[in-house]
C-alpha cells in the first residue's frame, strides 16, 4: 500500500503546484489548489500509518480519509453548486453542511462495528442522497457533465466503502486504497481540470 500512498502524494503534490500557479484569483479562494493540497496531506497521513483502525478481518482502516474529505469535498461542493447554477447562499450552505454530515458519519461508520456501523453508514447515505438530489435536478446549460461525474465519481466512494474492510470486506485494504486513489484523481484533479474548460 505504500506505493499507492506515495503515488497519491506525488500526484497531488504535482496538482497542488499546478493549481497554485494556474488558478490564482486575486482576492479570491483558490479552491482547486486547496482541494489538491488537503488531499496531499491526507495521503501523507495515511502513508505514515498513524491513526488507523482494524477491520474484523485484521485489515487496516485509514479512517482519517473521511475527515480530510469533509474539507476537500466541501470545497468541491462550492464549485459544483456554482457550475450547476445553485447560487442561493442558504442552499449552498445547506449542501456544504450536508457534505460535512456525510463525511462525519462516514468516519464514525469506519471506526464502528456491528449495528452502530450500519446506523452511521445509513445516516451518511441518507445525507448523501439529500445532498445530490438538487445537484442532479439542476438543468443549467453546460453543466450536464456534472451528473455523470457525481454518479461515476462521488457515488463510487460509498460503494468501495461497502465492499472494502470498512464494510463487507469482500476485498482487502490494498485494493480499496487503489480504488480510492482512482476516485480521488477523477473527482479532484480531473474535475478541476474540466472546470477550466
Amino acid at each position: 500500500m505504500n506505493t499507492i500512498f506515495i503515488t497519491g502524494m506525488g500526484l497531488f503534490a504535482i496538482s497542488s503546484i499546478y493549481f497554485f500557479f494556474t488558478r490564482r484569483i486575486p482576492g479570491g479562494m483558490n479552491k482547486a489548489f486547496l482541494v489538491s493540497f488537503v488531499t496531499l496531506a491526507s495521503y501523507a497521513l495515511m502513508w505514515s500509518g498513524a491513526f488507523t483502525a482494524a477491520s474484523p478481518g485484521g485489515q487496516p482502516i485509514f479512517w482519517t480519509r473521511w475527515l480530510f474529505y469533509a474539507i476537500s469535498c466541501s470545497l468541491l461542493m462550492l464549485e459544483i453548486t456554482k457550475a450547476k447554477g445553485i447560487t442561493a447562499s442558504g442552499k449552498v450552505a445547506e449542501l456544504v453542511f450536508l457534505n460535512v454530515i456525510v463525511m462525519g458519519t462516514g468516519t464514525l461508520a469506519a471506526v464502528s462495528s456491528g449495528l452502530t456501523q450500519w446506523i452511521f453508514f445509513g445516516l451518511s447515505s441518507i445525507a448523501y442522497l439529500i445532498q445530490i438530489v438538487p445537484i442532479l435536478k439542476s438543468k443549467k446549460e453546460g453543466s450536464y457533465w456534472i451528473n455523470p461525474y457525481i454518479f461515476l465519481g462521488w457515488t463510487g466512494f460509498p460503494l468501495v466503502f461497502l465492499l472494502a474492510p470498512t464494510g463487507f470486506e469482500l476485498f482487502g485494504a490494498p485494493i480499496a486504497m487503489g480504488l480510492y486513489l482512482v476516485l480521488d484523481i477523477y473527482t479532484k484533479i480531473i474535475f478541476n481540470l474540466k472546470l477550466k474548460d
